[in-house]
C-alpha cells in the first residue's frame, strides 16, 4: 500500500468512527420523546374518497426534519416551539398542500385533503446531499415508478424497466439471447476510450455495473451485472443526467447517475403479496434463406459471374433455410416461470420488508427433435445443456428494515442476495455459433449448416454462476431542528465462476476436438462510505439557508484467477487430467476519496439559488496530478407563485430553471502507472523468472472533464392534471483520453493514454403527461417522452489522425467534426441496370473516391408513448410504443452473406433487390461496405398488457384477500422499420463502447406471459 492509499484509508476510518460514535450516542440517549404528549397532529386523506393516505411526507418550513403518515394517514410533529408555522404535505400522485397554523403550548392540529394530480412541483427527489423537493432542483430528473411499471407491463429485467421510461436515456438490448447484456447511454456518449455507462446506486451504495461481465468467449453476447437486480424489489428509480446535476457525485459521474430505491415496509399489520408468472418466449424472426444459382453446366453461377460472362445461369436456384426447416431448426419456443412472495409491516417505530423470488427462463434454442431422437438412441440420456443451451435460473432474497430509534434518528438496513446460473450458447461473431452456421450455410439440406451442426455447437457448455450480496446501513439523525445528518455504508460483493467446456471429440475443429476447458473465478468488492450534514437557517421571514458538507469514499477491488486446460481425457471435464495447462491471476484496486459542499438560499420558498463544489482524489490519477475540483451553480424559480403571475386553472404551476456544473470520468486503473509484468523465460537451458515492461504509463494523466449548461421549465396545467417539461442541455467534455501509439523500439506496450480530445453532446428533452379522464367508470392517463442528442468530436488533439475501428476494421471512426464512432466508407454515388439483365454489375455502379460520413450508430432521437386506461376499476389496458431514429447500423450479416459467402438472394437471383446488388457490386469494385450501412430507425410496440381485477365479492370469499388480479402481457409485439436485417435493435457485443454492428446475432424476441397477483 503506497502513502496516498494509506492516507485515503486513514481518512475513511476517522470519518467512520466519528459517525459510529455519533449514532451510538443517539441510540443510547433516553427516549424522552416517547413521554411527550403534546404535538402538532393531523391526518392526510384523499379529497375524493376520504381514504387515508399512507406514506405522505410532511415538511416544516425552516426545519430539517420530515415526517411520514402511517396506515391511517396520521402524523405527529413533536418538540417544536410555539408560534406560527408552515406545514407542507407532499405525496406522489397528488397535489401538494400547505397550511399555516399557530402552535400553542407545543400543540396544534392540521388536516389535509389532497387532490389527485399527474405532476407536482413538490415531489421528492434524492440528491447527493439528501432529499429535496423538486421545486428546489434546477435539473431535469426522471423518476420511474418501478412498482407500477412491474405491475402493469411485461418487465423481465432491469433493462426492461429502464427502457423508454426516462427522457434522454437510451437502453439497447442487442440480442434475444436469455441473459445477454445491455448498453445504457444517458445524453449520448462523451468518452472515446473510457466507459460511457452511468453510475448506479442501490439504497445509498454504489453498485458494480460491469459490462461484458463474462471472462470466457461466447462470440459477442455477454451478461452485464445490472441484470442481477430484481425489478420486483424496486420501489423507484431516479435518473440524474448531466454533469450539472451529478457534480457532487464526483469523478466517474460524467455519464449520469441512476439511483435505485428498494421497497420498504410501512407501519401496520403484515401485508403479504404473492405472485406467480408463466410465459413463453417466441422467436418469430424472418430469418434469411440461403440461395445457390446453378449454371447451364450444373455448377454454381453467381450474378456477378453471369454479368461478366464467365458462366450462364440456367434459371434453376436452390434454396434452403436450416432455421425454418421443421427437421433441422433449433429455434423453438422458450419459457419462463416466476414465483415470489413478500411481506411488509411493522409499528410506528420499526417497519420491515422481506421478499423472496425464484425465476427460471429457458431461451429459444433447442436441439431439433430428429437429432435429439437419434442422439438419445445412440448415447442414452443427454445432458441438459445439449438439449437447451440457453437457460437462466435465479433466486433473489431481500430484507429491508427501518427503525426509528428516536424521534429524530432513523436507521435503515438493506440486504439483498442473489444466486444465479446462466448458461449461454455460442453465437454472434463466432464460427462456433449456431446462428452464424445457419446464416453462412449452403442452399441444400446436406450443406445447410456452414460450420457446425446444432448438436456440435450445443455440446459446448458455457456457464456463469454468480453469488452476489449487497448490504447497506443508512442513518438519518436530526440532532437539532436546524441540523440533519445522514450516512450510508455498505458493500456490493460478487463471486463469479465462469466455466467453458468443449468435450473431447464433440467439436471437430483444430485443438478443440481434443477437449478444452476454461475455469475462471472472479471476486469483485465495491465499498461505499458516504457521510454528510445539512444545516438549515431561517435568516429572515423570507430567506432560508441550507448548507451541506459531505465526505465520500469508494473502493473497487477486483480479483481473478484464470485456468485453462487442453487435451482432456474423454469422459471427464476436470482440469486435473489436461495434458496442457496454464493459469494466470489479476488484481486491480481503484480508490476514490471526495469531499463536497453545497449552499442553497431560498427566497419565499419560490426562488432557490444553489452553489457547490466537489473535490476528489483517485489512485488512477497520474503522480504529477493531485486532486480535481468540480464546481456547480444553479437556480430555480417557481414563478407561478409570485403575486404578479396570472392565476388560472390552465397554467397552475410553472418553474423556470438553469444549471451549470462540471464532473468527470477517471482514467482506467494502471493507465497512469509504469509497471512490470512477470514472465517465465529460459536461460542456460533452465526456466527462470523474468519481468517485462508492462506499460510506461503517463504521470500527467488526469480525469476526463465534462461541463454542462442546462436550462428548462416544469409546468402544471389544469390544476395538475397535465404536466409539461422541457429541457435543453449542452455538454462539453475536455481532456478526453486518446490512445496514442508508441515507438516499438521502446520494448513496451505499443500505446498509452493521453488527455487530448474534446467532445460535445447537446439536445432537448421533453415530457407531456396527462390524466385525460378520471371518474367512477373510467380513468385514462398518457405520457409522451422524447429527446434528441447531437454528438460531435470537436478535437482529437494535435497531430492525431482519425481513430478507425469497428467490424471489418475500418467502418467506424472518431474524426473531428463528426459524431463519435461514426460510420465512414466510400459512398455509392449511383447505380443503374443499364443493360436490363436484372443484375447490377461492377461496371454499373459509381463509387466515391474517398470515405465519407454515412451516419452515427447511436440514436439521435427517441420517443415513447405510454398510456393506461382503466374501466370500472376492473379492467386496465396499458401499452408502450417506442421510437428511435436518426441513426445507422452496419448490416454485417447481409454483407457477409452477400459479399463474402454469396449465399443471399441478391447474389444469386437476377431481378432481386437492386440496392443490395449495388452494395455487392460496390464492394467488389472498390472494397466499400457503404451499401450495408443502413437506416436503423424504427417504431416498436414495446409492451401491451391487460389486467383483470377480481370483484370485492370474490376476494371476500377467500377470507383476508384484499387484492386479486390477473395480468396478460406481451413484449416486442411488432416493429415498423425500413432496415433490411433481422431487427434494427441488434447489436453484436452490446458491452462494447462504440463498436456497433448487426453480425450473426439472434434479435430481440417476443415475450408472452400471464401473471397472478394475490394480496392479503
Amino acid at each position: 500500500m503506497n502513502q496516498k492509499e494509506f492516507e485515503m484509508k486513514r481518512t475513511l476510518v476517522t470519518a467512520a468512527i466519528g459517525l459510529l460514535f455519533a449514532t451510538a450516542s443517539v441510540a443510547m440517549t433516553p427516549e424522552v420523546f416517547a413521554q411527550q404528549t403534546q404535538a402538532v397532529s393531523g391526518r392526510v386523506t384523499d379529497a375524493g374518497t376520504g381514504q387515508p393516505l399512507q406514506g405522505a411526507r410532511i415538511f416544516l418550513t425552516g426545519s430539517s426534519r420530515t415526517w411520514t403518515t402511517d396506515e391511517k394517514g396520521r402524523f405527529q410533529i413533536r418538540d417544536i416551539g410555539d408560534g406560527r408555522i408552515t406545514v407542507r404535505v407532499v405525496m406522489i400522485g397528488y397535489q401538494s398542500l400547505t397550511q399555516q397554523l399557530t402552535v400553542v403550548n407545543g400543540a396544534g392540529t392540521a388536516n389535509f385533503a389532497l387532490e389527485p394530480a399527474v405532476v407536482s412541483l413538490d415531489k421528492i427527489v434524492v440528491t447527493a446531499t439528501g432529499e429535496r423537493r423538486e421545486r428546489e432542483i434546477a435539473n431535469n430528473v426522471s423518476i420511474i415508478r418501478a412498482a407500477e411499471a412491474v405491475d402493469e407491463g411485461a418487465i423481465t429485467s432491469m433493462s426492461d424497466l429502464l427502457s423508454s421510461r426516462a427522457t434522454g436515456v437510451v437502453v439497447q438490448n442487442g440480442s434475444g439471447t436469455t441473459g445477454s447484456g445491455t448498453r445504457i447511454r444517458i445524453r449520448g456518449a462523451s468518452s472515446l476510450s473510457l466507459t460511457n455507462e452511468p453510475l448506479i446506486y442501490l439504497d445509498g451504495i454504489r453498485l458494480d455495473n460491469t459490462q461484458a461481465a463474462l471472462s470466457v468467449g461466447v462470440g459477442g453476447q455477454q451478461p452485464s451485472r445490472i441484470a442481477d437486480l430484481n425489478p420486483e424489489e424496486i420501489e423507484s428509480i431516479e435518473v440524474i443526467k448531466g454533469p450539472s446535476a451529478t457534480t457532487l457525485y464526483g469523478t466517474e459521474a460524467g455519464n449520469g447517475v441512476i439511483l435505485i430505491t428498494t421497497k420498504r415496509g410501512q407501519g401496520g399489520r403484515p401485508r403479504w403479496n404473492f405472485w406467480t408468472e408463466a410465459g413463453a418466449l417466441v422467436d418469430d424472426t424472418d430469418y434469411p434463406t440461403n440461395f445457390r444459382a446453378l449454371s447451364t453446366t450444373g455448377g454454381r453461377c453467381l450474378n456477378f459471374q453471369a454479368a461478366a460472362g464467365s458462366c450462364v445461369q440456367s434459371g434453376e436456384v436452390q434454396s434452403f433455410n436450416p432455421l425454418k426447416d421443421d427437421e433441422t431448426t433449433p429455434i423453438a419456443r422458450g419459457n419462463r416461470q416466476q414465483f415470489g412472495l413478500n411481506v411488509s409491516g411493522g409499528n410506528e417505530r420499526t417497519s420491515y420488508f422481506l421478499s423472496g423470488e425464484i425465476e427460471r427462463e429457458v431461451g429459444t434454442f433447442r436441439l431439433p427433435d430428429s437429432t435429439l431422437a437419434r442422439l438419445e438412441s445412440e448415447r442414452g440420456s443427454l445432458p441438459s445443456n445439449l438439449i437447451r443451451p440457453n437457460q437462466l435460473q435465479r433466486v433473489s432474497l431481500r430484507a429491508n428494515i427501518t427503525s426509528r430509534v428516536r424521534e429524530n434518528a432513523t436507521f435503515r438496513v438493506s440486504m439483498g442476495y442473489v444466486t444465479s446460473d446462466l448458461r449461454l450458447p455460442q453465437n454472434d461473431n463466432n464460427s462456433l455459433g449456431m446462428i452464424p452456421s445457419a446464416f453462412l450455410g449452403g442452399a441444400t439440406p446436406e450443406n445447410g449448416w456452414g460450420f457446425f451442426t446444432p448438436n456440435e455447437v450445443f455440446s459446448i457448455r458455457t456457464d456463469s454462476d454468480v453469488e452476489r450480496f449487497t448490504g447497506s446501513l443508512q442513518s438519518m439523525w436530526v440532532p437539532f431542528s436546524w441540523l440533519s445528518t445522514r450516512g450510508s455504508f455498505g458493500v456490493d460483493l460478487t463471486n463469479q465462476f465462469d466455466n467453458n467446456f468443449f468435450p473431447t471429440g464433440a467439436v471437430p475443429s483444430g485443438t478443440l476436438i481434443d477437449g478444452t476447458r476454461n475455469s475462471n473465478r472472479i471476486q469483485r468488492f465495491q465499498y461505499t462510505a458516504d457521510v454528510s450534514g445539512t444545516a438549515t437557517a431561517v435568516l429572515s421571514n423570507r430567506i432560508v439557508s441550507k448548507s451541506s458538507l459531505g465526505f465520500q469514499y469508494f473502493n473497487n477491488i477486483s480479483r481473478g484467477t484464470f485456468a485453462f486446460g487442453n487435451r482432456i481425457p474423454k469422459g471427464t471435464s476436470s482440469l486435473a487430467g489436461a495434458v496442457i495447462t496454464s493459469a494466470t491471476e489479476a488484481t486491480t484496486e481503484n480508490v476514490t476519496i471526495g469531499v463536497f459542499a453545497e449552499q442553497t438560499l431560498s427566497l419565499n420558498d419560490r426562488i432557490f439559488i444553489t452553489g457547490g463544489v466537489r473535490v476528489d482524489d483517485n489512485n488512477a490519477f497520474g503522480d504529477d496530478f493531485d486532486v480535481v475540483a468540480y464546481p456547480k451553480v444553479s437556480g430555480s424559480w417557481v414563478i407561478s407563485e409570485e403575486s404578479f403571475f396570472p392565476t388560472g386553472s390552465f397554467l397552475s404551476g410553472l418553474k423556470l430553471r438553469v444549471a451549470w456544473g462540471e464532473t468527470g470520468v477517471q482514467p482506467t486503473q494502471n493507465a497512469a502507472t509504469r509497471f512490470f509484468t512477470p514472465v517465465a523465460v529460459t536461460s542456460g537451458g533452465a526456466d527462470v523468472v523474468g519481468v517485462t515492461v508492462g506499460a510506461f504509463g503517463n504521470v500527467d494523466l488526469k480525469p476526463e472533464r465534462s461541463e454542462e449548461i442546462e436550462v428548462g421549465f416544469n409546468s402544471e396545467l389544469f390544476n395538475g392534471r397535465v404536466g409539461l417539461d422541457l429541457t435543453y442541455y449542452n455538454i462539453r467534455t475536455e481532456d478526453a483520453l486518446v490512445s496514442r501509439r508508441l515507438a516499438p523500439s521502446l520494448g513496451s506496450s505499443t500505446t498509452r493514454f493521453v488527455n487530448l480530445a474534446e467532445v460535445r453532446n447537446r439536445g432537448f428533452e421533453g415530457t407531456l403527461s396527462a390524466q385525460i379522464l378520471q371518474n367512477r367508470n373510467a380513468k385514462w392517463s398518457i405520457a409522451v417522452r422524447g429527446s434528441t442528442v447531437e454528438n460531435d468530436v470537436i478535437d482529437l488533439g494535435n497531430d492525431v489522425e482519425p481513430i478507425i475501428f469497428g467490424l471489418g476494421g475500418n467502418v467506424q471512426r472518431h474524426q473531428n467534426g463528426f459524431p463519435a464512432g461514426a460510420y465512414f466508407q466510400r459512398p455509392i454515388v449511383s447505380y443503374n441496370d443499364a443493360n436490363g439483365d436484372g443484375i447490377i454489375g461492377v461496371d454499373e455502379v459509381v463509387v466515391g473516391d474517398t470515405a465519407e460520413f454515412l451516419g452515427t450508430p447511436l440514436p439521435k432521437r427517441e420517443l415513447s408513448i405510454q398510456s393506461s386506461v382503466t374501466f370500472w376499476n376492473r379492467i386496465r389496458i396499458s401499452g408502450l410504443l417506442d421510437h428511435r431514429g436518426g441513426h445507422k447500423l452496419q448490416n454485417g450479416t447481409d454483407f457477409f452473406r452477400c459479399a463474402q459467402f454469396f449465399n443471399c438472394e441478391e447474389a444469386n437471383v437476377p431481378g432481386s433487390d437492386p440496392e443490395v446488388q449495388a452494395g455487392i457490386a460496390a464492394f467488389r469494385a472498390a472494397g466499400t461496405r457503404a451499401g450495408f450501412v443502413e437506416n436503423a430507425s424504427f417504431w416498436k410496440l414495446r409492451e401491451l398488457s391487460v389486467t383483470l381485477f377480481a370483484p370485492d365479492s370474490w376476494m371476500r370469499a377467500f377470507g383476508n384477500v384484499d387484492r386479486l388480479s390477473l395480468t396478460l402481457t406481451g413484449r416486442n409485439l411488432f416493429t415498423i422499420t425500413d432496415y433490411n436485417g433481422v431487427d434494427p435493435e441488434v447489436i453484436t457485443a452490446s458491452g462494447a463502447n462504440f463498436s456497433t454492428a448487426d453480425f450473426l446475432t439472434q434479435p430481440p424476441i417476443r415475450y408472452w406471459s400471464a401473471r397472478l397477483n394475490i394480496g392479503f
